[in-house]
């Protein structure tokens, strides 16, 4: 008796078939949320700041230089900022942790999701961020991309995501909404922002925050970098 040693065609053609559909349902998949959700489809970018003309402003345990042209008031620890000539209103505060943290680790367990992001446990929080904004095409990371990235930026022409050079620092950007975190000493440092302000503008104040020891508020013109 001769054996037939050929690859069974039928075996052949079941296996094509099954990657035809595979690749056909991720093309849809994919698709689909470039067109409903293309924030999701962001990179952090990195971005060099220049100094610019601003303001150093000290509040108990937090100073930052506010761009020149932008009034301020300090209440305690918090930071408040604002222009009425050009829309802008903003805050600084040290906060105890990222909202939702606790939930969207959680959600990062599963075993198919470690399989690209290892275990969560052993990263910190702008460690973790940094790693799942860094997908585009992964349909498996795209539901912890989304509890991370603010609701707001949902399909939001000039949305950006950009990362500090040489500092743990993240900027989530509209040109009519940011939200700019800093990762530092143990400490977060949350900005919010409503109105026109540009990428530049808005990342050096992110960049130009410092932790101080708790003291009378001062401020003092400048031009940092």
């Amino acid at each position: 008796m001769v054996l037939n040693t050929k690859p069974d065609k039928d075996s052949a053609r079941f296996i094509l078939g099954i990657g035809i559909i595979a690749a056909s349902i991720y093309a849809f998949y994919v698709g689909t949320a470039m067109r409903n959700s293309p924030e999701l489809f962001l990179k952090p970018e990195s971005m060099t700041i220049e100094g610019i003309p601003c303001t150093s402003v000290g509040s108990d345990g937090l100073s930052v230089c506010i761009p020149e042209g932008v009034e301020y008031s300090l209440k305690g620890r918090r930071i408040e900022f604002y222009s009425a000539e050009k829309k802008i209103r903003g805050s600084l505060e040290i906060i105890q942790g990222i909202p939702q943290e606790r939930n969207w680790r959680a959600s990062m367990k599963s075993p198919f999701i470690r399989m690209f992001i290892g275990n969560v446990d052993d990263k910190g929080t702008y460690e973790l961020m940094i790693t799942i904004l860094q997908y585009r095409y992964n349909p498996t990371l795209m539901g912890a991309k989304a509890a991370i990235i603010p609701s707001w930026m949902k399909r939001r022409v000039g949305a950006r995501i950009i990362m500090l050079n040489d500092i743990r620092g993240l900027v989530f950007y509209t040109p009519v909404q940011s939200l700019g975190l800093l990762f530092k000493d143990g400490e977060i440092v949350k900005m919010s922002l409503t109105g026109r302000m540009t990428p530049q503008r808005t990342a050096f104040i992110i960049r130009s925050i410092r932790f101080t020891s708790p003291a009378r508020p001062k401020t003092v013109s400048t031009d940092s970098s």
